[in-house]
């Protein structure tokens, strides 16, 4: 099989490609409900809800892959098994048909305490070490507990989790049909004959952590001189085995300015990237008792971003942008066990990788009801939050004709 670079779509063969999913969703109901007024109604249902969280995108954009099509990191690519998986699930949250399998659709997975580099916002410092706390073993028992309990998205982290390499590829191995699988990295070590095991391992794709568009300045940021090298290696090498390339940018507060958003996202298309996850930093792991939050200006800003990418035309051809802090200041966070949560590298599990409160162990405790405590704590809280108002402002800015 010849394998192809990913390539983004966008105007009217990203919106055929929807239709198709569409038709795919409704089909699903169908074998749900028995009933195609039911089924119908509960697939515009469940398009309300999206459109409810992330409004109605104009600039609707789509990653190709392997004979597969992503629009995002957390989500799931169409067709599969772990697309059909994940729709049947949020069908029955809407309309139970059927026992619920779970909550969740997605976990981060910490495979490994072992990690290269000494990054200035590492969220697993306290955990780095050069021993293993989980034998592989270990790995895929939690790994189908999770599976079991309906997740259809895992991302591999650690430390690095490429550090662990032979046991990624295992884990995968022994996983069962009906997930995606990204690994969360540095590109350290990430070889063309690496990216091609990966690949045929069941990869999805790749996030790669990038956090200026000048090396020097990520190096520093990472403690290691070969960095950014690791960076533009990997992510051509994983695209030559057809995998989805991302970039991950933790948005410091020296660094959220328009000319330096517009920069990286300049180099992120010409290196052939598909996505770009925006994470702001933490007062977790390294950064503990620092002052980095960022303050309301930049994230306006980064909201301002975000909002031109899904909807300005002057974006179309620009990687897809995903930034979790707009959801969680408008609509709430879907981690704490809403719809996903965290593990460890020794399997402590947490509501997301920067609110590390512990409630319990995957290998130990039984799954649900440290599910049910991540839900009644939550993740953390926002000092700011944003209001359909200021959206509506940023959207007239960035989208004149925008009306509500």
């Amino acid at each position: 099989m010849i394998v192809k670079a990913p390539r983004l779509l966008n105007g009217f063969e990203a919106r055929l490609v929807f239709l198709r999913i569409f038709a795919s969703i409704l089909r699903l109901a169908l074998r749900a409900y028995h009933d195609p007024l039911t089924a119908f109604m509960t697939s515009i249902a469940l398009m309300a809800k999206k459109q409810a969280i992330v409004g109605r995108i104009r600039n609707i954009r789509l990653v190709s892959s392997n004979g597969r099509y992503f629009w995002s990191i957390a989500s799931v690519g169409w067709p599969s098994q772990a697309f059909d998986d994940f729709i049947l699930n949020e069908m029955n949250k809407i309309r139970p048909y059927r026992a619920p399998k779970g909550f969740l659709q997605s976990i981060v997975f910490s495979i490994t305490s072992r990690c290269p580099l000494h990054c200035e916002h590492c969220y697993e410092w306290d955990q780095l070490s050069e021993r293993e706390h989980l034998s592989l073993p270990e790995l895929i028992s939690i790994l189908h507990e999770f599976q079991s309990y309906g997740v259809t998205n895992v991302q591999f982290s650690g430390g690095e989790p490429l550090c662990r390499f032979d046991d990624l590829i295992a884990l995968m191995e022994s996983a069962r049909p009906g997930t995606d699988f990204w690994v969360l990295t540095s590109g350290f070590g990430l070889t063309a004959e690496k990216a091609a095991r990966l690949a045929k391992a069941g990869l999805a794709g790749v996030v790669i952590s990038l956090d200026h568009f000048e090396a020097q300045a990520h190096n520093v940021f990472r403690h290691h001189e070969d960095s950014y090298r690791w960076v533009f290696e990997a992510a051509q090498n994983a695209s030559q085995e057809g995998l989805v390339v991302a970039f991950s940018l933790c948005a410091a507060r020296s660094f959220v300015t328009s000319q330096n958003l517009r920069r990286y996202l300049d180099l992120a298309k010409r290196s052939g990237v598909m996505m770009v996850r925006i994470l702001e930093p933490r007062t977790v792991g390294h950064y503990r008792g620092c002052d980095i939050e960022l303050d309301e200006a930049r994230i306006a800003l980064l909201t301002r971003l975000y909002l031109t990418n899904i909807h300005a035309p002057s974006h179309l051809t620009m990687p897809i942008i995903e930034y979790s802090g707009y959801y969680q200041r408008h609509y709430g966070c879907f981690a704490a066990g809403d719809r996903s949560l965290y593990i460890d590298s020794r399997g402590d599990v947490h509501a997301c990788p920067f609110c590390q409160n512990p409630v319990g162990n995957a290998l130990r405790d039984p799954l649900p009801p440290l599910v049910l405590k991540l839900q009644e704590i939550g993740c953390h809280k926002f000092k700011y939050r944003i209001s359909d108002a200021e959206i509506s402002e940023h959207m007239q800015a960035v989208y004149p004709e925008y009306r509500q």
